[in-house]
């Protein structure tokens, strides 16, 4: 239970999880950041549970605690009907039991999202719901006729979207979705860039800049935003670099981390999500020369503690481009023989030896 859970559960409210967090429960997926709450009860009432509600406008929801959970409210949240079979599919956290309200079990059997929306012509879909829902399926579904796509979408909702497609299991599915919209290309012109950016196909045989970063989200080993964020970002700065002396995208991870940082503060994300992402994507490069690079360029970053993470970004990066595994391991191999010195009293950080002296003082002080 998480603490949301418990203060609805002290409150005496009746509560349901709904739309994209009662289907990661159905599909047993790892929770996304965000939790969807149907709440049994007045707005009034909500607030008296949480002092920090807010009441952003969203039309996903009425209230809202930071970036933790968005509420609906309703004296009768289990029979509301909230537009599409989808969002009205329900969880009971409490006891664990579903309620198929849009009778939808068939469809999450085959895991086959997009069925249900082509199957009601009638119903307008909103984008928010009809991408969420992409991302539980591995191919991308196309646009319905109807669907409502938001033309003035607040800072808040672009966040939403972003990390619920990013948290989901097939993120490239949901970024597909808003690119045919025309939604990317109007909100989120750093990312649309991608698909100018071509490629060689020696280096890079899966496509292009837009094709290359989709792709790098099927070799994630985990779902973490940071990463995730990097991962999509990490080559927004190759439209706007130039070749120089036989490199074709020249400081292109520092003109991305540069974007990258105004296109994430631009979303309202914090100030530490900002310097992680943006460090993660200033040396994404790096790793790769990690084995010849003098130990005095480099024993800063293996120093820091988002390396690791670094690390698993040029894994995907990588792997994604259908190399062989040989420089990813190469530089895990480097990375580890350097940490081993660190923790060595009797090593310098490259491995030679430290002089008495030297010991002598580090143990004294």
């Amino acid at each position: 239970m998480t603490n949301i859970y418990t203060q609805l559960e002290k409150a005496n409210l009746l509560f349901f999880e709904y739309g994209i967090t009662a289907l990661d429960s159905y599909f047993d997926e790892k929770p996304r950041p965000i939790k969807f709450l149907a709440v049994q009860c007045s707005l009034i009432e909500l607030a008296r549970a949480f002092a920090s509600l807010e009441y952003p406008g969203l039309p996903y929801a009425d209230a809202s605690l930071y970036d933790e959970a968005r509420f609906i409210c309703s004296e009768d949240a289990l029979e509301e009907d909230l537009g599409n079979p989808w969002m009205n599919f329900r969880r009971n956290p409490s006891n664990g039991v579903f309620y198929d309200k849009g009778n939808i079990y068939n469809s999450l059997k085959l895991r086959s999202i997009p069925t249900l929306f082509s199957e009601s012509p009638e119903l307008e879909r909103s984008l928010f719901d009809f991408t969420l829902m992409a991302t539980f399926s591995e191919i991308p579904p196309s646009l319905p006729k109807s669907l409502s796509v938001p033309t003035s979408p607040s800072i808040l909702l672009q966040r939403d979207l972003l990390v619920g497609i990013l948290s989901g299991p097939y993120p490239a599915s949901g970024f597909e979705v808003l690119k045919q919209s025309g939604f990317i290309a109007r909100e989120w012109p750093e990312i649309a860039l991608l698909d100018n950016v071509d490629h060689s196909k020696d280096f890079h045989p899966e496509g292009n800049g837009w094709n290359h970063t989709m792709q790098t989200f099927s070799y994630r080993k985990n779902r973490d935003l940071i990463l995730s964020l990097a991962l999509l970002l990490h080559d927004i700065g190759k439209w706007e670099s130039k070749s120089y002396e036989g490199h074709r995208f020249d400081r292109h991870a520092e003109l991305g981390a540069r974007r990258a940082e105004k296109f994430l503060s631009r979303l309202g994300f914090s100030e530490e999500i900002q310097k992680d992402v943006k460090f993660l994507i200033r040396y994404h490069m790096m790793p790769a020369a990690l084995p010849t690079l003098p130990i005095q360029k480099t024993e800063e970053l293996i120093r820091d503690p988002r390396f690791p993470l670094l690390l698993e970004l040029f894994r995907c990066d990588e792997f994604s481009s259908f190399k062989d595994a040989e420089r990813y391991y190469d530089a895990c191999n480097t990375y580890r023989s350097i940490c081993r010195n660190l923790r060595n009293p009797y090593r310098k950080a490259d491995g030679s030896k430290v002089y008495a002296s030297r010991r002598s003082d580090s143990h004294f002080s």
